[in-house]
């Protein structure tokens, strides 16, 4: 999918490849692109849903912990690079939904692509997280950004 049809519905956000996201040879080590994947969500929820992360743990005792991800790795990342990285929502359900992330270089080359499921939940008790249904607010904010074929629940 091109950059123009992603940005049509996605939520999109460049990032510089910086030293500390590289090994010794200034190659993306593949355990900082999932750092990199956590950042765009958590940019996600403060951007596109207007839920910070701070907000949702500190005050709200709320959280979207991962509950699967999957990663396929095209091709390498180089320190200097700019990757665009683009969110769209696939799947949403009563209280979880699923991303498909993917972060391209130059000449819109598929580097990372990634599905991940994602829970919402509350402190319940003894302080576990427990799954809750989407807040009414951000479930309105989410759909803005599902996929031509995504699976929304509850829309007809």
């Amino acid at each position: 999918m091109s950059e123009a049809e992603v940005a049509a519905h996605a939520f999109v956000k460049p990032l510089l490849v910086r030293f500390k996201h590289c090994d010794p040879a200034g190659i993306v080590f593949y355990p900082r692109y999932f750092e990199m994947i956590n950042d765009l969500v958590e940019d996600w929820c403060a951007e596109g849903l207007n839920l910070s992360f701070g907000e949702m743990h500190l005050r709200n005792a709320m959280g979207v912990p991962t509950a699967n991800i999957e990663c396929r790795f095209s091709a390498p990342s180089f320190l200097g690079e700019t990757l665009l990285r683009s969110l769209e929502v696939t799947r949403l359900g009563r209280s979880s939904m699923t991303l498909r992330i993917r972060f391209a270089g130059a000449n819109d080359e598929t580097r990372l692509q990634a599905t991940l499921v994602l829970v919402w939940v509350a402190k319940g008790e003894g302080g576990r997280p427990t799954p809750i249904a989407v807040p009414p607010a951000q479930r309105e904010a989410i759909v803005r950004f599902a996929a031509p074929d995504s699976v929304i629940e509850g829309v007809s």
